[in-house]
């Protein structure tokens, strides 16, 4: 009988191990869900212009945006964001997002139906010719109303623009989360006129 329960414990035990491992690995899933923050080179896309690539026309584009260093905030992890260099000397990698261009461009906000694209973690070409610009391929998005930091607060350019954008909830994500990383108070972020920081 003494044997019988000691049994029992060992396997309800054990059940209870299995059962917080599952939820602490479901817990850490949905945090790996809302971004993570890195360090180190990325490519910036938050102003690029896009056009729509010839092989792809609807669903995805051609961006052209900037190599730069520091603190970034994406959905892949660190170690999948390092720049690779190849045999030919043809260095990749990973657009992600940053407050780089916040203080010298306005944010705009641009309404559903219009074209824009999504950059987040998408593979980029480091410019063999200029080692400050990246050619990024993008996704394509028609559906969801977006902000970018290009258009120079002109909502004309949302018809054609194609600009590299994020939903109001991805930027409201990512910049919430970077400024815990860097210790701000305030988003250092400027607005269009009429345009501000909040989702519907």
């Amino acid at each position: 009988m003494k044997e019988t329960q000691i049994t029992r414990h060992i396997l309800i035990t054990a059940f209870l191990l299995v059962a917080n491992a599952a939820g602490y690995a479901a817990e850490q899933g949905k945090d790996d869900a809302k971004g993570i923050i890195c360090e180190g080179f990325y490519a910036l896309c938050t102003s690029a212009p896009c056009i729509p690539d010839p092989e792809n026309t609807d669903g995805e584009a051609i961006c052209r945006c900037k190599v730069n260093e520091g603190i970034n905030f994406g959905t892949t992890q660190c170690s999948e964001r390092t720049p690779v260099t190849s045999a030919h000397g043809v260095k990749t990698l990973v657009s992600t997002y940053s407050f780089a261009q916040g203080p010298t461009k306005p944010m705009l906000s641009c309404p559903k139906g219009k074209p824009w694209t999504n950059c987040l973690d998408r593979p980029c070409t480091v410019d063999p010719m200029n080692p400050l610009v990246a050619i990024c391929k993008c996704d394509i998005v028609r559906d969801e109303s977006f902000v970018t930091y290009g258009g120079d607060c002109n909502t004309l350019t949302c018809d054609t623009g194609y600009w590299s954008g994020a939903t109001v909830e991805t930027n409201v994500e990512g910049s919430k989360q970077l400024l815990q990383k860097m210790g701000l108070k305030d988003i250092p972020v400027m607005y269009c006129p009429g345009m501000g920081p909040k989702a519907e």
